[in-house]
């Protein structure tokens, strides 16, 4: 499966998630800042460094991912700009790797406030925290030549939703390293992913 052909695919997904999701108002309001989220997405591996991931010009290969999170906003100033989450994700393997993951406690910040919100609300996060694996991951051993259960994990991430409504979907960049030398010498994954979230 080509970049090309993924890329139309997220796309429709993204319009469909925008489209179909429940408790969207027919007006434009201000969205709720509701404290607890719930996440699920999935995505595929591909072969090259984030940079490649994130600009397309990296291969994908036959490993994928499906994610479960759960987030909590524990800070958010006055001016609700930005706001800082604590999230926990489980993500089950399958393809060339066959385990589970567990990325817990991540720290995100999201930036919330963008020109457009009234009409398409919109927030980026990059979150960071550790990343247990339940075996050392195949695909980052065959990449890396060698891998460990314990590493870094981050993510950036891109979401959407309309305004007001407690639905939202996202990308998502889920990102496995050795954090510079930190937590093992070789290893490292980047899954692009698609999601939809619930805020409550």
């Amino acid at each position: 499966m080509s970049i090309r052909t993924i890329r139309i695919m997220l796309a429709g997904l993204f319009v469909l998630a925008l489209t179909v999701c429940p408790g969207a108002p027919s007006e434009a309001q201000p969205k709720a800042e509701d404290d607890l989220s719930f996440s699920i997405y999935g995505g595929v591996m591909t072969n090259g460094d984030w940079i490649e991931a994130v600009s397309g010009q990296a291969g994908l290969e036959d490993s994928y991912l499906l994610a479960g999170a759960a987030g909590w906003t524990f800070y958010r100033p006055a001016n609700r700009m930005w706001s800082l989450e604590l999230e926990a994700n489980v993500a089950r393997h399958f393809g060339i790797q066959d385990h589970f993951e567990l990325n817990a406690p991540v720290l995100n910040a999201r930036w919330e406030a963008f020109p457009w919100d009234s009409a398409l609300d919109t927030s980026l996060a990059f979150g960071i925290g550790p990343s247990f694996a339940t075996t050392t991951p195949e695909y980052e051993r065959i990449r890396k030549g060698d891998s460990d259960p314990v590493m870094l994990f981050w993510h950036i991430e891109a979401a959407f939703g309309l305004p007001g409504s407690p639905w939202s979907t996202f990308f998502r960049l889920h990102h496995r390293s050795t954090g510079y030398g930190m937590f093992a010498d070789d290893g490292g994954s980047n899954i692009l992913s698609l999601g939809l979230r619930y805020e409550f």
